[in-house]
């Protein structure tokens, strides 16, 4: 089984224990089971665990007015739409945990996190990025997804309540372990979450009643890339091309049995460095042979090539979740102003 702590519970239940007291009970969590290795955390996942005392001092970030065109022409949340609703839900959330006596301070989502996911780069990396960056190109450096999700300043905020109260905290916005849904996906993977906690009485209030079909659809929807991904790396045309890269790679540098293996040779060489650090003579020797051996191969283009092909197909065999979800995005989306304005 694969632990998936989407949104930051494992962080909270950290700062309890930093904070000197061991929780009452496990803190909610997502789960995984399964043949899945990891699932790709959804854009409204983010919401949870995470507050921000950045901007407006421990004030949340203002709501701005509903959006005039809420759909784009794929039928997808337009960026204003989806960061409504984002910061909907979060105040949704904040109303709930105030009701429980704690305080929630939601923040602007990340930018990246609003536009459309796009499709993966099986690792495309051109010869002049790779001579001047080694496998982290200047995109990466700053990533901004990432420092939403590591920085938690709600963290704080914990560690300042009493020791019931800091056991209290994750149980008002995850819920129990006791009232736990699980939900199946059609990968034969399993993802559990709790039913109650002002994150679940957010999302029923946005999305409807019916949580499980909701929480399904949606990390069907957030992991299509990574279902197109598996199918595509496990082709033979796409295995036959990674032969090829391999004896590339053996002749320019070492072997090594895959490019992720390769890119974790490459991360090795920084030692402690993080991403984003000047990349040492192992990573630029090792990124350059690399990108030399995908031009060489044509592994980079049979990917992109399987990819479309399995997109195609697997949206077309996913279009009933797809359709429910966008829909029921874009009912939120209108159905949040009367929400907030009950309160």
């Amino acid at each position: 089984m694969t632990e998936i702590n989407a949104a930051g519970p494992a962080r909270l239940r950290r700062a309890t224990l930093k904070a000197g007291a061991e929780p009452a009970v496990a803190s909610p969590r997502w789960q995984l089971r399964g043949s899945g290795a990891c699932l790709l955390i959804a854009l409204s996942l983010l919401l949870a665990g995470c507050g921000s005392s950045e901007q407006h001092g421990n004030a949340s970030a203002p709501l701005p007015a509903a959006p005039a065109t809420v759909q784009d022409a794929q039928g997808d949340l337009t960026r204003e739409a989806a960061r409504y609703l984002f910061l909907a839900e979060g105040r949704l959330v904040a109303q709930c945990m105030a009701d429980a006596g704690f305080r929630y301070v939601v923040r602007q989502p990340p930018e990246q996190a609003l536009a459309r996911a796009d499709a993966a780069n099986y690792g495309r990396l051109s010869v002049t990025t790779a001579r001047r960056h080694g496998y982290s190109s200047p995109s990466r450096v700053n990533n901004e997804i990432s420092r939403f999700v590591s920085d938690d300043p709600n963290q704080a905020y914990l560690a300042s309540l009493s020791q019931s109260r800091r056991q209290d905290y994750p149980v008002a916005l995850f819920g129990h372990d006791d009232t736990r849904i699980t939900i199946d996906l059609p990968g034969g993977e399993r993802i559990t979450t709790n039913r109650d906690g002002c994150t679940s009485h957010a999302r029923r209030l946005l999305y409807g009643s019916d949580l499980v079909t909701w929480l399904r659809n949606q990390f069907i929807i957030n992991n299509l890339n990574l279902e197109v991904h598996r199918r595509v790396t496990s082709d033979a045309a796409y295995l036959k091309a990674v032969n090829h890269w391999r004896a590339c790679m053996k002749g320019r540098y070492r072997a090594f049995p895959t490019p992720e293996a390769a890119r974790q040779a490459a991360a090795r060489s920084r030692g402690n460095n993080e991403a984003g650090s000047t990349p040492a003579t192992t990573e630029i020797a090792i990124a350059v042979a690399d990108a030399e051996c995908q031009r060489a191969s044509l592994l980079v283009n049979v990917a992109d090539g399987l990819d479309r092909r399995y997109r195609s197909s697997i949206s077309r065999d996913r279009s009933s979740e797809i359709n429910a979800y966008r829909l029921a995005r874009t009912a939120a989306v209108r159905r949040a102003p009367a929400l907030l304005q009950t309160r």
